[in-house]
């Protein structure tokens, strides 16, 4: 196929079931059909509605909750909330399809905590070295943001590699992908950069001085900071809303 006029043609996107399960969920929601407020049938009674088996359905509720219509309180059921999108970076909150980003902080909270602790007992000398020759890069203030996400994530890699436990390693491989994507997305907030230089300097500071509970505090307070700069970007009036049972 010649390319004419230099033109790029994007490839069709194939939808999934519950991307257009979705699709009408909100149409129906925008219409009227369920208010704001209304409970909506159990799970698998919009699966039999909507034709299409429970983890499809289970799947596009979380794509309209995502969306800002749908609420969903645990052992009672899921509720609309609103008939109207809320702001477009809040469609922005899934990746790939599959995940959102609060499940990410979540893995990321566990797994970056432990991580920070555990490295800052058994961080060697040349790993030390490593690991501060990352913070001085990603502290030049030329660098472009796709080089400063790159070295944000192999500053990550670098700390999980000094706890010298394979299965962590493994794991923030295979998260590694969603985090830089995500990255790329939130780069471009004010001070975002500025802020996650700093939090890693805290970081980086505590495990070189092999401070165990300093490293953990500083890995968890760099993951509640980015998520109160994404809530007051998305919505400035708001607050992160307080979770239970944490």
């Amino acid at each position: 196929m010649t390319d004419r006029g230099n033109r790029r043609i994007e490839p069709v996107r194939r939808l999934k079931v519950s991307d257009s399960v979705a699709a009408q969920l909100e149409q129906l929601i925008e219409q009227g059909e369920y208010q704001p407020g209304d409970k909506l049938p159990p799970e698998r009674a919009l699966a039999e509605q909507f034709g299409v088996g429970r983890s499809s359905m289970r799947e596009a509720l979380r794509l309209v909750e995502a969306n800002g219509l749908l609420r969903t309180e645990h052992g009672i059921g899921v509720f609309v909330v609103s008939n109207t999108k809320s702001a477009p970076m809040l469609s922005e909150l899934l990746l790939f399809d599959d995940f959102t980003v609060p499940e990410l902080f979540e893995a990321r909270l566990s797994l970056e905590r432990d991580a920070a602790g555990m490295a800052a007992r058994r961080i060697t000398d040349n790993e030390a070295e490593e690991l501060q020759r990352i913070l001085d890069e990603a502290g030049n203030p030329s660098l472009s943001n796709d080089a400063f996400v790159k070295l944000d994530a192999e500053l990550h890699r670098a700390i999980v590699k000094a706890t010298k436990n394979r299965i962590w390693e493994r794991v923030y491989e295979s998260i590694m992908p969603l985090f830089i994507t995500y990255s790329h997305r939130v780069i471009q907030l004010p001070g975002r950069r500025e802020s996650a230089h700093n939090s890693h300097r805290r970081i980086v500071a505590a495990i070189l001085a092999r401070s165990v509970r300093e490293a953990r505090s500083a890995a968890v307070k760099h993951i509640r900071e980015v998520e109160r700069e994404i809530v007051k970007h998305l919505d400035p009036a708001a607050e992160p809303a307080k979770k239970s049972g944490r």
